[in-house]
């Protein structure tokens, strides 16, 4: 049944908190997926940021494990199940990042709003229902916003586990790191082009 539901900003304070605390603890995961694959390129900060750019979270995984290895290092993780948790915890912080809230004009429930993707195959059988023209929207209550918070948590444990790996390649084998240029033009000023000087007309003698 279809229910006319406002869209709505006054969530409560205890969601809004575990909320903001997922979209924070999803950038670290961002942050040290990518400070991974500069550290095993031996970049300084200025350019892993330039060059490694935003990738998506599971993008950034499989960088820095190429890069293991590329240098012969091999974490003890379970890859497929990391991959796994950054990929669900990025559905979820995209949810809550994006999406609209929705309050149920009769029993007050939450509701998120999704515009992203196609409506489930067991609730939308055949050709499925793209969420772009008709919006699924899904209760979605304090209980589930803790839990992506928790798959935040996880990833970012898996994330530290590799940098422990790093920490120990560093160590045991440093022959297979060069070592980082300097930053030597911190601001990243590029030097402007030297403007040409146009020659002026030269103005012929008056005749007397």
């Amino acid at each position: 049944m279809t229910v006319e539901a406002d869209i709505i900003h006054d969530i409560p304070a205890d969601l809004a908190e575990i909320i903001g605390r997922v979209i924070v603890a999803y950038a670290r995961i961002e942050h040290n997926l990518t400070s991974l694959a500069g550290l095993l390129l031996q970049l300084n900060k200025p350019e892993m940021r330039v060059a490694l750019r935003t990738p998506r979270a599971v993008d950034r995984l499989d960088m820095a494990l190429d890069l293991f290895a590329i240098k012969a290092l091999v974490p003890t993780i379970d890859e497929t199940d990391l991959r796994g948790t950054i990929e669900k915890a990025c559905t979820e912080r995209d949810m809550v990042a994006h999406g609209l809230w929705l309050r149920h004009p009769e029993t007050g429930e939450l509701f998120l709003r999704l515009t992203r993707g196609s409506w489930p195959k067991d609730i939308a059988p055949g050709d499925g229902i793209k969420r772009a023209i008709f919006p699924q929207s899904i209760p979605y209550p304090l209980a589930r916003c803790t839990a992506a918070l928790q798959l935040c948590e996880r990833a970012l444990r898996g994330s530290d586990q590799l940098g422990h790996a790093l920490d120990n390649g560093l160590k045991s084998s440093p022959d297979r790191f060069r070592p980082p240029s300097p930053v030597m033009n911190p601001l990243g000023y590029r030097k402007p082009k030297e403007s040409r000087a146009q020659p002026k007309p030269s103005r012929g003698k008056r005749s007397t």
